[in-house]
């Protein structure tokens, strides 16, 4: 499953915040391009006697990712500080604005890509990647923002 819109916002908090609180999140400026993928790895469970192969859902892989087009502001310093100190965030991607009765994917993370293009001309790129982190409190889920 993989979604994409034109009217997501990435956001970030505190990790073990309330994930379903629209407070426990600050939106990320300048964030477009972003996406969840979410994949099962398929495991076999045929034997011999199967006429074909079956499979089973081993682990379900989740991550969100963007591009964000400005370094300055302090969203971005909180990603790179997580990044460097390999620290977990609260991050998730909401259909629509930061507001109550918005749903999304939410999950402690930790940040697995923060790279930064400078290119000789046009404007710099930050390209972001979170997965759930193994020490989070609050594991992938799709929630409903409350106010």
């Amino acid at each position: 499953m993989s979604c994409t819109g034109f009217d997501g916002t990435l956001v970030i908090g505190t990790a073990g915040a309330t994930a379903t609180s629209a407070a426990s999140f600050t939106v990320v400026q300048d964030s477009r391009d972003c996406n969840v993928s979410i994949n099962g790895d398929k495991a076999d469970v045929s034997d011999r006697s199967s006429p074909f192969k079956t499979y089973v859902i081993a682990g379900v892989d989740i991550e969100i990712s963007g591009t964000l087009s400005s370094a300055e502001h302090a969203t971005l310093a909180t990603i790179r500080t997580a990044a460097l100190n390999r620290t977990t965030i609260l991050v998730g991607l909401i259909d629509g604005d930061l507001a109550s009765g918005n749903e999304g994917v939410v999950f402690d993370a930790h940040v697995f890509s923060n790279d930064i293009a400078q290119p000789l001309s046009g404007g710099q790129t930050i390209s972001v990647s979170f997965a759930p982190a193994a020490n989070g409190t609050n594991l992938p889920d799709w929630v409903t923002l409350t106010a």
